[in-house]
């Protein structure tokens, strides 16, 4: 065998067994850490949900437009979340690393000390992060009266541009997707509520027409954003004077945790 050819090889036996390890370090480093910090998120959300009571449950106004009031409170919500999106920074940085490994042509065997090291940090701060930010996000919902419903909906319409980006969707919580069946089918509850509600108030307008019909696409297509084709004029007309501010407040890396009620989906999806 050639020089070259007992190199090649040697960096081979070095990346095999590391590729196959990674995973395993990432499961029993988060699985220490695991348990705890998910049952404090969901606590956090139940809290929320049994003080608001029925009014965890939203429609949306059967004319469409979104109140300058819950605007404001929303945009408050986000200046409190910002923050969690450079916390998230060093864990991203871990995983990025493994991403690097795997799609290098030939593995150097010094690389893998630093990804391994990388990993497990990233493995070790994972859920923890999580917890912090489900945590975070449900006492200020819980402080503002907002219930998770009602944030959901507003954070769909008013980042729908942000949300179906192709940099939001390749970023490690989004899935591909610009968000998970489960916020979906949450977001198709809005809109039938919304619809009963305008459909009792007798609203005839073209936007509430389209209702059914946005409707129909959602339940044809389980991973679709809410009004994701265009914003109907009422609603574009309620978030068009918060742009500016919503868009600095806006973080990609976050952007797939936003709409879930827990940090299970969200963390399997970081380990993929």
């Amino acid at each position: 065998m050639s020089e070259d050819g007992r190199s090649t090889a040697h960096g081979c036996a070095w990346i095999a067994p590391v590729l196959i390890g990674l995973p395993l370090i990432v499961v029993s480093v988060v699985g220490v850490r695991t348990l705890m910090p998910l049952h404090q998120a969901k606590e956090s959300l139940e809290q929320l949900e049994r003080a608001l009571g029925t009014a965890a449950s939203y429609t949306p106004s059967a004319l469409g437009a979104i109140s300058a009031e819950r605007m404001e409170a929303f945009v408050e919500l986000r200046t409190r979340l910002i923050g969690a999106c450079e916390e998230y920074r060093p864990v991203q940085l871990g995983f990025d690393s493994v991403a690097s490994l795997e799609t290098q042509d030939e593995a150097r065997p010094e690389d893998i000390p630093h990804v391994v090291r990388s990993l497990g940090g990233a493995a070790f701060e994972i859920t923890p992060f999580l917890a912090r930010f489900f945590e975070l996000r449900n006492d200020a919902l819980l402080s503002l009266s907002m219930g998770l419903e009602e944030y959901s909906y507003i954070y769909a319409v008013a980042y729908r541009k942000h949300l179906l980006s192709g940099r939001t969707r390749v970023e490690i919580f989004s899935g591909g997707q610009a968000l998970s069946p489960a916020a979906s089918e949450m977001l198709r509850g809005c809109l039938r509520r919304q619809l009963a509600a305008a459909n009792l108030a007798d609203v005839s307008t073209p936007w509430a027409a389209g209702l059914d019909v946005e409707l129909q696409e959602m339940v044809n297509d389980p991973s679709r954003l809410v009004w994701q084709d265009e914003l109907p004029e009422t609603i574009a007309a309620s978030v068009l004077p918060y742009r500016e501010r919503l868009d600095s407040l806006f973080c990609p890396a976050t952007a797939g945790l936003e709409m879930e009620r827990g940090a299970r989906r969200a963390l399997w999806l970081a380990l993929e």
